[in-house]
């Protein structure tokens, strides 16, 4: 997360609201300036008693966190919930770019939102601040995050990565992202050009999550993307008109992780489609939707984007949007020949309702309008002063 923590700490701060942290590892420890810090070294299952003395001993009245299926923030929501203490998530916008997300209780399959709550199309604040985000601040401070959690590992003895991979290996793979991007960029923009020029209208669009999205793991039936990737690509071989294409748009952030081209390549070739079947990177996602005609996904907030393009949407796991007046119900097989298009008025009345309930105008690594509303000139600058340039 970077310097965000930091940032929203000195917000907090500014509003007379005492603010404690607790690490668990070395890289969650650099980026936080403020006191009131406390290392976590025990194992995971000890995790749940010590928080609960801790929010005993300290008088915690909410715990905030980002993302809410990690082991540690897993076992935090249901310690408050048992204590009464609030639990808040922060994550990725639900609509991008220039908000992100938060929410009690938990985010996407866990959320407590309820879409019949939605009576009447009030208008929320629809013109979000520019936030200045940018890819490659995330790109330094993940390598820089997994470098010293690497380097001091041994202050925490017991913590796991919640991602499967240790620090120095996400380092690697974060390091390793640049040289995959160049050497894809030329083939990646002229797919892109060949798709949205000889093919438009002409091919459905799968956009890949990250390969240990906790949103497939916890909201979904699949096992793993390869286990998705495998089920589109012999549902659309047997199901879809044979003069449409089927595009699997990569997840930049996976960039460096992953690299599905060899199995979709071998995948196509089984099911005799590999003249129908293509897979990049670096394309620009919203373009590849408005020539698309439709998409598939488990359930990124992506879909949520295709909607907002009036294109059919086939949603494979659990969302927050997933309703049959935004998302095709029909099973897969049906949905390639008989795509249902989303119905724009409920969209509308659904995203000022997502907008007022869960989005706020900022950035995680990019400015943080919504803080700034509250906030004396001179408190401003303090938070301005700590958000990476």
């Amino acid at each position: 997360m970077g310097g965000f923590f930091n940032r929203f700490s000195t917000f907090l701060q500014t509003q007379n609201i005492q603010v404690s942290k607790i690490n668990f590892n070395a890289g969650d420890a650099f980026f936080y300036s403020h006191p009131n810090t406390h290392e976590y070294t025990g194992t995971l299952a000890q995790f749940s008693s010590w928080l609960q003395a801790f929010i005993s001993e300290h008088n915690i009245d909410a715990i905030v966190c980002f993302g809410d299926c990690r082991p540690h923030h897993t076992q935090a929501s249901c310690i408050s919930e048992k204590l009464g203490t609030s639990f808040f998530v922060f994550e990725e916008g639900y609509l991008r770019p220039d908000y992100i997300t938060l929410q009690e209780y938990g985010i996407n399959g866990n959320s407590r939102l309820k879409i019949a709550d939605i009576k009447a199309l009030n208008k929320a604040n629809d013109k979000p601040l520019y936030t200045h985000n940018r890819f490659y601040r995330l790109s330094i401070a993940a390598i820089v995050y997994y470098i010293i959690a690497w380097l001091y590992k041994s202050r925490y003895p017991h913590y796991s990565h919640y991602r499967g991979m240790t620090a120095w290996q996400e380092a690697i793979a974060w390091l390793k992202a640049p040289w995959r991007k160049l050497r894809g960029y030329v083939p990646d923009k002229q797919l892109q050009k060949r798709l949205t020029k000889q093919e438009s209208d002409n091919y459905f669009l799968i956009s890949l999550q990250v390969h240990n999205d906790s949103q497939i793991t916890h909201h979904s039936d699949y096992r793993d993307v390869v286990q998705f990737i495998d089920e589109a690509i012999a549902s659309f071989a047997g199901h879809a008109h044979e003069a449409q294409l089927l595009v699997f748009k990569h997840h930049p952030l996976d960039r460096g992780h992953r690299d599905y081209r060899e199995l979709v390549c071998s995948l196509a070739a089984r099911y005799q489609v590999s003249h129908r079947v293509f897979y990049g990177c670096d394309m620009h996602l919203p373009t590849l939707m408005k020539h698309s005609i439709g998409m598939v996904t488990i359930n990124s907030t992506t879909g949520l984007q295709s909607v907002y393009h009036k294109k059919p949407t086939k949603v494979m796991g659990r969302a927050i949007y997933d309703t049959p007046k935004l998302t095709d119900p029909k099973p897969l097989d049906d949905f390639w020949r008989h795509p249902k298009s989303p119905d724009n008025e409920f969209y509308l009345r659904f995203r000022e309702y997502l907008i007022e309930q869960t989005q706020i105008n900022g950035a995680f690594y990019g400015k943080s309008p919504w803080m700034y509303k509250y906030l004396k000139p001179t408190d401003a600058t303090s938070i301005s002063s700590d958000t990476a340039k």
